[in-house]
């Protein structure tokens, strides 16, 4: 007969593995869980950088009004020496144009279409993958470039530098932001387009804007 001291070191022995083997489970569900990432690349909208002259184009490009305009660009996608052109045109009651190239997006126009202008057909979706061979989206001129100041206001490497220039005849706020392997220009209107943009993937300059609409622009073809 086995003594009875025997079975209680046993069940113990066996105790001590199961809440090894727990444990053990655990760590490793932690390692596999852990933290959730966080993704620097997603930046708060309308909240201080910390630097005063990128706050500055910032407040431009988050405030772009509601008055009318019609703004032109021209662009160079630097991988594949890209040149394409832009016109952005937005009306008093709400409507947006925006056309790259052969490409419309139409927005608040009772249904958001991308058109292509020469095969005369449009989706109704807002459809970015269509102008992706410029590395824009629709709304370059304004919110897009405003997360890109984020992100490269959280990845510099050194003091920003502000000042102005004058853009398409019209006064704008720049500024160098110093990040790892060169430095990239930002410059807004005081109205809150924008104005300039030099990178080592885009040149993008606005050529002329003014408070003229052409109705045309809002043609699906």
């Amino acid at each position: 007969m086995v003594p009875p001291s025997h079975h209680r070191s046993r069940r113990r022995s066996g105790l001590r593995a199961t809440l090894t083997l727990t444990a053990g489970a655990l760590a490793l569900t932690a390692c596999f869980t852990g933290q959730r990432p966080s993704f620097e690349d997603e930046q708060p909208l309308n909240e201080p950088t910390g630097s005063a002259e990128i706050d500055e184009v910032l407040e431009r490009l988050d405030s772009v009004g509601v008055e009318p305009f019609s703004a032109d660009y021209e662009i160079l996608t630097k991988l594949g020496s890209i040149e394409s052109t832009a016109t952005v045109v937005q009306a008093d009651d709400g409507r947006r144009s925006i056309t790259v190239n052969d490409i419309r997006f139409l927005i608040n126009t009772g249904t958001d279409s991308t058109c292509d202008l020469v095969a005369d057909t449009c989706e109704a979706v807002i459809n970015d993958a269509r102008i992706s061979d410029t590395q824009l989206t629709h709304d370059f001129y304004a919110g897009s470039f405003a997360q890109r100041l984020r992100v490269d206001a959280n990845r510099r490497v050194g003091d920003p530098r502000g000042y102005q220039i004058t853009q398409a005849g019209q006064q704008a706020t720049c500024v160098d932001v110093p990040v790892t392997g060169g430095s990239k220009s930002y410059c807004a209107l005081d109205s809150g387009q924008l104005a300039r943009y030099d990178g080592a993937d885009q040149f993008i300059e606005m050529v002329a804007i003014g408070p003229d609409v052409d109705e045309a622009a809002f043609e699906p073809s």
